[in-house]
């Protein structure tokens, strides 16, 4: 069986329409450049983390993220994905993802729930939580968006 890897980030873009304003997150999260196709919720057992994608971009990524864009000056907009890591190796964790009108640590709070509802459910014990996020208030003309992802090759 091959080695997996995964590699989570978070950013925040701007840009005058809702795509290039995510376009923009991506490149501020490190994962423009490949081609994203959205996964739901499993990391596989025994992968390991990365700080960086070592794929060729251009490539395939698969990535569960979390997204939200708004041109609605003042509003507080947070994006966050979680992972949580098996105490038994030869488990999946289990991986989610939020986005809302709220803060960060709001954000932040309600993976972490998710999560350990998640491995709760599998009868599952967590050796580790790791959760990403990122928050801004809408202050300028155009769209900003933030994001989170956990990507997995």
């Amino acid at each position: 069986m091959n080695k997996m890897f995964y590699y989570l980030t978070q950013g925040i873009g701007r840009g005058q329409t809702p795509l290039t304003s995510f376009d923009s997150a991506l490149l501020s999260s490190g994962i423009a450049n490949y081609n994203l196709v959205k996964i739901s919720s499993i990391l596989p057992a025994g992968s390991s983390e990365c700080d960086t994608v070592s794929l060729k971009e251009g490539s395939i990524l698969h990535t569960a993220y979390a997204s939200l864009t708004s041109n609605q000056e003042g509003a507080t907009i947070s994006a966050a994905v979680g992972v949580a890591i098996p105490q038994d190796e030869d488990k999946v964790g289990v991986i989610m993802e939020y986005s809302s009108c709220c803060s960060k640590q709001e954000a932040i709070c309600q993976v972490n729930l998710m999560l350990q509802e998640a491995m709760e459910n599998r009868k599952c014990a967590i050796k580790e939580i790791k959760v990403v996020a990122s928050e801004t208030v809408v202050s300028q003309s155009g769209y900003i968006t933030v994001f989170a992802s956990l990507s997995i090759w």
